[in-house]
């Protein structure tokens, strides 16, 4: 993040969405845990949000796209499944099916 007020800002959000999601468990949490969870996950965000960079340039476009999400997913295979799901019920999900389909036919005529 550029601005480091907008960052303080995400953490300190992250942070409370942590805490509010341990709210509910049947396991007191500290708020040493719940500061490492916040942590990691920004960590994790950083980590994937170069790793999307990263595809996007090596497929030659200036856009992240869905597909590169799914990239990012690959090890879990659960999480893929998921995220197909999620993008097939999005607008312009047949659109896209259409391109992949006639992508590869369309090269080898």
């Amino acid at each position: 993040m550029e601005d480091n007020t907008d960052q303080k800002r995400l953490r300190a959000a992250l942070h409370y969405g942590i805490l509010e999601a341990c709210e509910g468990s049947p396991i007191p949490i500290t708020k040493e845990t719940v500061a490492l969870v916040t942590e990691l996950t920004l960590r994790q965000a950083e980590m994937m949000a170069h790793d999307l960079e990263c595809f996007s340039q090596h497929a030659k476009r200036s856009t992240i796209t869905g597909d590169d999400v799914l990239l990012c997913a690959r090890r879990n295979p659960s999480l893929q499944d998921t995220l197909k799901e999620k993008q097939d019920s999005l607008p312009g999900a047949s659109k896209r099916k259409s391109k992949q389909k006639a992508g590869p036919a369309a090269a080898s005529s």
